[in-house]
């Protein structure tokens, strides 16, 4: 049987990606972030929201997700992986019986599927998406473990050419036919994603929006982004960039060097308004991780348990946990 190393090195992968994908960074702005309550009197809405993170790298086990849950209001998480022996055995039915929803991503890394040259190649993804059994997966799809499949991360990264609109549209189908009922996504947000000759994508259900500071003020980017998610066709995926994203008032270096991570504040301030659109269907971070050491040599978790800090996500998974869930996926796709 695979172990949960099979899983953890695509998720520091995508860990990798994370901070590459985002511009160069260079002095820290002047802080931002004004204080903002969060009240404490939510209450959760009948069908909430589902609030998480990337990785939970040492904290996938029963005591580990309760500890998080307790902690965040943690209802789902994002893994990549390409191993079926530990995915099926041992991952799912944990995150069954801990009550927490999983996306995945399960065609490996961009080696996988990269010509010689450098290109995306979909031969090569579909081939790699075949060797998982739609039998083995259909259990968790069907009892609502299982709720997404995030078809690509970081799809302008390859050192040839990125996957067109058609090709990420044909992947979303693909995905569709093999995993019948599982909502398909991509790991990019709704203004930077290619756009279809249509004007609109067919089988892709959302994109993921991400914030970073280093892509400006937050109410415009979460207001351009919705424009954007509506105008593709496509549901909306809103989340943070915890680790990487900050302004740099927080003084604590992120994942990447020269990076910040968010600050209390911040956490609080962006999260409010990215939480606060219509039609939102999952708010995802990136990332919490046990394992991965960031720029100054510490662990991301550690600074993440601080009181202060922890408070802050708290406070944001009860309000994304008090917005109704808009289904993400498509029945009529």
């Amino acid at each position: 049987m695979a172990t949960a190393a099979e899983v953890r090195r695509p998720v520091f992968a995508l860990a990798l990606c994370g901070a590459c994908a985002s511009s160069l960074p260079g002095a820290p702005p002047a802080p931002v972030a004004a204080p903002v309550e969060i009240p404490a009197d939510l209450a959760p809405a009948s069908s909430p929201v589902p609030f998480g993170f990337w990785g939970l790298n040492t904290f996938l086990t029963p005591a580990g997700l309760a500890d998080v849950r307790a902690r965040t209001g943690l209802a789902v998480v994002q893994l990549a992986t390409s191993g079926a022996g530990y995915t099926l055995g041992e991952l799912l039915p944990l995150m069954r019986a801990s009550g927490v929803k999983i996306t995945l991503r399960l065609t490996g890394d961009h080696e996988f599927y990269t010509t010689p040259r450098g290109d995306f190649d979909l031969a090569a993804w579909k081939a790699a998406l075949d060797r998982w059994n739609p039998d083995d997966l259909r259990p968790f799809v069907e009892d609502g473990t299982l709720v997404g499949h995030m078809l690509l991360d970081d799809i302008v990264n390859f050192e040839g050419h990125d996957p067109t609109a058609a090709e990420i549209d044909e992947m979303a189908r693909y995905s569709r036919e093999r995993l019948p009922g599982l909502m398909v996504y991509v790991r990019e947000e709704a203004q930077r994603m290619p756009v279809p000759a249509s004007g609109r994508y067919q089988y892709v259900d959302a994109a993921v929006n991400q914030y970073t500071t280093r892509r400006g003020e937050v109410q415009a980017y979460t207001d351009d982004n919705l424009r954007a998610s509506h105008a593709l066709g496509l549901g909306v995926i809103n989340g943070l960039n915890i680790a990487d994203g900050g302004d740099g008032s927080s003084g604590k270096p992120g994942w990447g060097k020269g990076f910040w991570a968010m600050s209390p504040a911040e956490i609080r301030r962006y999260g409010q308004v990215l939480a606060s659109v219509e039609g939102l269907g999952l708010f995802l971070c990136w990332e919490y991780d046990g394992a991965e050491r960031w720029s100054d040599g510490t662990v991301g978790a550690d600074y993440f348990r601080q009181p202060e800090v922890e408070a802050a996500l708290r406070d944001l998974g009860r309000l994304v946990a008090s917005r109704e869930v808009t289904p993400l996926r498509n029945p009529a796709r």
